[in-house]
């Protein structure tokens, strides 16, 4: 005999389930926040992040992206001091990572990273700039760069060392120079290490440069690649962008403001994911990305490298270690 279902048992039977769907499509509703990633990255990948490795990622994967920029040391110390917990860190130096997040005395908030990919210094102008012309001649090799920079009037800018790898390095770039050139005035060129008139935040530079407030300024090739502006490239003894050189970058080192020790090496930009990473399938997902996208880098001006790996080896997720190759060995 079947049971007659009453309008006092439907009700029973609504109170019961209406929890339980609630509750499932509550969960459905959050699944989307599962599929977000946060990206906290030097801050000369902003416009290469924004414009191209964020939107592809989103497109090949389906997940979405949320990236900052940041100086690479700048964010290393928020990551430290718990201001910031991002689901990936990319920095524009291997040692940031070894120097301010790995280790007991960081909280060991990194426990590997891997290297991405490599990059050099240049010096770029505002193609308005009333210079613009000996700014070509010492692209073409017919006039020496630092005396086009040693030209009345010439205003250039370069970023901060105490926030930004690319700052410190340009105080290696000019150091190295001095020796490479035989002329020990070119350091001289930029004044105190934190010349006001010169040293600004990346972003800031970079705005500057194309806005014409400075006619020049010391960039990554990655950088002024994806803004399209003219560029001079250094001999590979001073561009801090050939690894047969390390010994002679390795010379140079700089203490920052709060007691980090730095020294010249080749530029090499790595990513890992903090021990805080809130959506670390999403992170996963970043990083696989990244480190297949060669072709994308390329298109920017970045040297490929093998994703030689520093850290911990058991902590490197099983889900990455057939993409990283060797050891890395600053």
């Amino acid at each position: 005999m079947m049971m007659q279902t009453t309008p006092l048992l439907k009700a029973v039977r609504i109170a019961v389930l209406l929890p339980l769907i609630l509750s499932s499509a509550a969960t459905r509703a959050a699944d989307p926040q599962e599929r977000i990633v946060s990206v906290l990255y030097a801050g000369s990948l902003a416009t290469v992040m924004e414009n191209s490795i964020g939107p592809a990622f989103t497109k090949s994967t389906g997940y979405s992206y949320q990236g900052e920029a940041q100086g690479s040391l700048g964010a290393a110390q928020m990551i430290r001091d718990h201001l910031r917990t991002p689901d990936v860190f990319i920095s524009a130096d291997p040692l940031v990572n070894v120097n301010l997040l790995m280790g007991p005395r960081n909280g060991n908030q990194v426990q590997w990273f891997t290297v991405v990919a490599s990059s050099q210094l240049v010096l770029a102008w505002n193609p308005k700039s009333k210079f613009a012309s000996k700014f070509q001649e010492a692209a073409a090799r017919r006039l020496p760069w630092y005396e086009v920079l040693e030209l009345p009037g010439v205003r250039f800018g370069r970023g901060d060392p105490t926030i930004d790898p690319k700052g410190y390095r340009t105080l290696f770039l000019f150091r190295l120079a001095g020796r490479f050139y035989h002329r020990d005035d070119i350091p001289k060129l930029l004044g105190d290490v934190m010349n006001p008139s010169q040293v600004f935040p990346e972003v800031v530079l970079m705005a500057r440069v194309e806005s014409g407030q400075f006619d020049a300024g010391i960039f990554y090739k990655h950088e002024i690649m994806a803004h399209h502006l003219p560029f001079i490239e250094f001999p590979a003894e001073i561009s801090l962008g050939d690894p047969r050189f390390a010994g002679l970058y390795g010379e140079e080192t700089y203490t920052t403001p709060s007691g980090e020790h730095v020294r010249g090496a080749p530029i090499l930009f790595t990513v890992t994911i903090p021990e805080s990473a809130r959506h670390r399938g999403a992170a996963l997902e970043f990083v696989r990305f990244l480190l297949t996208s060669a072709g994308l880098l390329r298109q920017f001006g970045f040297g490929v490298m093998e994703h030689t790996t520093a850290g911990d080896a058991a902590k490197i997720p099983a889900e990455l270690r057939d993409l990283t190759a060797g050891v890395f060995k600053p």
